[in-house]
């Protein structure tokens, strides 16, 4: 039988461990975020996606709420190699900014890119696709249509054996666009046919779709790049913001074996898409 003793000691321990799990966020540490609907979600302490959902899930470990404020990509980098201590949410890992700056361990996961085409354009050449119908070269299929345009982000990173292939692509088929509303406007000029093609996640593009019934489009894996892709918070390197990301990554490890960190992916993805990204984010969980 317990004791009032031991209740006590009990419940004592159970508000260390609860204070232990906390994340201290560091004083003077900035969080920053590109696209304006994200940063309002964030604040208001709601989600309506996978990234805002997740993030949603790991700031409830924050010991303090914090306010996520809204910058350019370009402008929150320009920050960071100043020395402000900054982190910034949903960026992909590439190889010169892993030299630079601080990861987390993955924040969200999504289904690999995806090459989209307004569907009233000729159909890619079978010659230009693999057996499995993905694009062999995004070069070759912009060369076979030389009036056609690429949207592309500008200051926004698809990892590193996409960007390495940008710098390959026809300059004058590309047709770069920066926005605060990266979700809404970016996607949104490739529905109005500003651009023939776009690279985008197949949920982000799913989404917008449910909202575009009358815009007709094709899909095209595209070889060699990465079924997965993983986005991250990205700190400026400091000592305290080295021991704030050893914490996040603590509270990370043990998310992906929660139901809840599944279903902030799943409940945005049709059934098979969200039985692939659970095998992957398992396989992920089963690895660290």
């Amino acid at each position: 039988m317990f004791t009032g003793r031991t209740y006590y000691f009990l419940a004592l321990l159970l508000c260390c461990c609860c204070a232990s799990a906390a994340i201290h966020v560091p004083s003077q540490l900035e969080f920053h975020h590109y696209d304006h609907e994200t940063v309002q979600l964030f604040n208001k302490g709601t989600y309506q996606s996978i990234n805002t959902e997740t993030n949603y899930l790991l700031f409830q470990h924050f010991s303090t709420p914090v306010t996520v404020l809204e910058f350019p990509l370009a402008r929150t980098e320009y920050m960071m190699n100043s020395g402000a201590s900054i982190c910034t949410m949903d960026r992909v890992k590439n190889n010169d900014r892993d030299a630079k700056y601080l990861f987390s361990k993955p924040v969200n996961f999504y289904l690999g890119y995806r090459l989209f085409q307004l569907a009233e354009l000729p159909a890619v050449s079978p010659q230009l696709l693999t057996r499995k119908g993905e694009v062999r070269s995004i070069v070759q299929v912009l060369l076979s249509m030389p009036k056609a345009k690429l949207l592309v982000p500008e200051y926004f990173s698809f990892g590193d054996i996409l960007d390495q292939q940008l710098h390959q692509w026809p300059e004058h088929q590309l047709l770069k666009f920066s926005t605060t509303h990266y979700h809404s406007n970016f996607l949104g000029m490739f529905g109005s046919k500003r651009a023939e093609f776009v690279i985008a996640y197949p949920t982000e593009m799913s989404i917008f779709m449910n909202n575009k019934p009358g815009l007709k489009i094709r899909s095209y894996g595209i070889a060699d790049s990465p079924e997965l892709i993983t986005r991250h918070m990205m700190c400026t390197d400091t000592v305290r913001n080295r021991l704030f990301i050893q914490a996040v990554d603590k509270v990370l490890t043990v998310l992906y074996r929660e139901k809840s960190f599944l279903l902030a992916h799943t409940r945005y993805l049709d059934e098979q898409s969200a039985k692939h990204i659970s095998q992957l984010i398992r396989q992920y969980a089963a690895e660290q």
